[in-house]
């Protein structure tokens, strides 16, 4: 009995101990961030670990790859490509050993604007051919395009959270505004009828934040998932762009030349508490949030060339990821 016994207790010490190293594992895993550069004479992408700031390259080809954007899972990147004037969606695998890349856009023609779905099992994209725009998710099992409308958009916007409408913006025209679509079934919702652009989602899929000129020039806006009691947080002269909703909900980050200069800032969902996060004498740009919502890296112009830094949410804490002579740009969290 006292052999069993010890053996039981053995087997349960070791349980709790893997547990306690997982959920340590867990508390400190940090997640790459992916970037474009041009170091080695054309566009690849890269991954870097904030923390050791170690790199690696992942494309490593004789064509251009920029526009990364990773998966729900982490476990995938889908990017733009470019060979012979035409751009194509593919996908890559950052974990396991194959590292497979797949081209999602076997149609004639370009593709850009490409958005995963919260499974991580679709990718939605415009093509453009001939003159024509058109946009089409594409199940990454089957690799078979399926059409998304009728309606000659501009710009893919962002998946809702629940998985339950796709965005896309018609710029001009009479049918400029941001709608929603059901991609799996019939519905489509024209939520505005101005000039709006760059739409994303509130993490709870409650509402929709959007940047419009309808004002004269562009200007952070916020919205009901149905298109009602749009709301503007934002009121100056300047252009705002580049706009993410923090993964807790709490802040929006942007970029405003509101005092003279490209700078980040961050603005809580009903316009209160806007806060200036960088003040430099160069453009900072294309902000992302970590998962966490503690953390955000951005593009800086520093020494005549773009870098990756990260710093807190509040702006403290800044530390350049990248420093060499080339351009990184586009960082993704």
């Amino acid at each position: 009995m006292r052999k069993n016994q010890a053996s039981f207790y053995t087997v349960i010490l070791i349980s709790l101990l893997t547990l306690f190293a997982l959920i340590g594992c867990s508390g400190d895993q940090v997640d790459l961030i992916i970037f474009t550069s041009d170091r080695n004479g054309n566009l690849d992408l890269y991954s870097i670990d904030p923390l050791t700031k170690e790199e690696s390259n992942l494309t490593s080809s004789s064509i251009d790859e920029f526009k990364p954007l990773i998966s729900p899972d982490k476990s995938t990147i889908a990017f733009l490509s470019k060979e012979n004037n035409k751009t194509s969606v593919e996908t890559l695998k950052l974990v396991g050993e194959s590292k497979d890349r797949i081209r999602v856009t076997q149609e004639p023609g370009s593709s850009r604007s490409h958005q995963w779905d919260p499974s991580g099992n679709r990718i939605a994209f415009l093509l453009e051919y001939q003159g024509s725009k058109t946009i089409y998710t594409t199940d990454l099992v089957k690799n078979l395009p399926v059409r998304l409308t009728t309606v000659k958009a501009d710009e893919v916007g962002q998946w809702s959270p629940n998985g339950e409408y796709l965005l896309f913006t018609v710029h001009t025209g009479d049918r400029k505004g941001i709608y929603k679509r059901n991609p799996d079934g019939v519905n489509e919702e024209r939520l505005t009828t101005e000039s709006d652009s760059s739409p994303i989602w509130s993490p709870d899929s409650k509402k929709i934040a959007f940047l419009s000129v309808r004002d004269g020039n562009k200007e952070i806006y916020v919205m009901n998932s149905d298109g009602l009691e749009a709301r503007r947080l934002t009121n100056n002269d300047a252009d705002e762009e580049d706009i993410a909703w923090s993964p807790n909900g709490n802040r929006i980050v942007f970029v405003s030349e509101i005092d003279g200069n490209a700078e980040i800032y961050s603005i809580r969902p009903d316009g209160s508490n806007k806060r200036r996060l960088t003040i430099n004498s160069i453009r900072d740009e294309s902000p992302v949030w970590s998962a966490n919502s503690e953390k955000i890296a951005f593009v800086s112009y520093l020494d005549d060339d773009s870098e990756i830094v990260i710093m807190n949410a509040d702006g403290s804490n800044q530390r350049r990821l990248t420093n060499n002579d080339f351009n990184d740009i586009s960082p993704q969290w």
